[in-house]
């Protein structure tokens, strides 16, 4: 009898669970006017302008509100993850000037840390990032893009581990950076009559 009454306990909360992870927002981009995202290689949907050169350019990365901000404080995050894209961009090669004409500009429009209240049974908690922006020089858009994914920790049930959540976002901004970057720097224009 007792059996019975835990699985069933059990199973409601797995329900409940699930409901609860399907409830999470799908977050429309916030892209500028005009622009029409397509599915990237790398990110969730992207616009490319066809005479974009990221190599040439000299960037100016401004700081990219946090909008919605769960289980974690927003401020510290758009931190981190402006580290985390400033290294990023530095790593790669290309030139990060407050001066500079080429402006990276977004909106984290989601981030969240879910199951901390059950790690103790998983194992791992997850974070979730929805980020959308542009890259512009004047009025022109030159990239446009959005992007949604989740990573997880990849520890073991037990107590949590020291900044265990700071790890995990700054997993998902690099995560995003790489993204964005790949998307950017990876792309081959169709060849002429192709």
């Amino acid at each position: 009898m007792w059996i019975k009454k835990c699985t069933s306990l059990v199973l409601t909360l797995a329900l409940c669970l699930a409901g609860a992870w399907g409830c999470v927002p799908r977050l429309a981009p916030d892209v500028p006017p005009g622009v029409a995202l397509a599915p990237g290689k790398y990110l969730t949907a992207c616009y490319r302008a066809p005479d974009f050169t990221p190599a040439q350019a000299v960037y100016n990365l401004t700081p990219f509100a946090v909008a919605t901000a769960q289980g974690t404080p927003g401020a510290p995050f758009q931190e981190l993850f402006m580290q985390e894209l400033d290294r990023a961009w530095r790593a790669n090669g290309l030139k990060i000037s407050p001066q500079g004409d080429t402006v990276v500009n977004g909106v984290i429009q989601y981030v969240a840390i879910r199951g901390a209240a059950v790690r103790f049974l998983t194992g791992k908690i997850d974070a979730d990032l929805v980020v959308s922006g542009s890259i512009t020089r004047g009025d022109a858009t030159l990239f446009a893009f959005q992007d949604r994914f989740s990573v997880s920790s990849p520890i073991k049930p037990g107590p949590p581990a020291p900044k265990e959540d700071e790890l995990l976002l700054r997993l998902a901004a690099r995560t995003f950076a790489a993204h964005l970057l790949n998307e950017m720097l990876l792309y081959w224009p169709p060849a002429e009559g192709k």
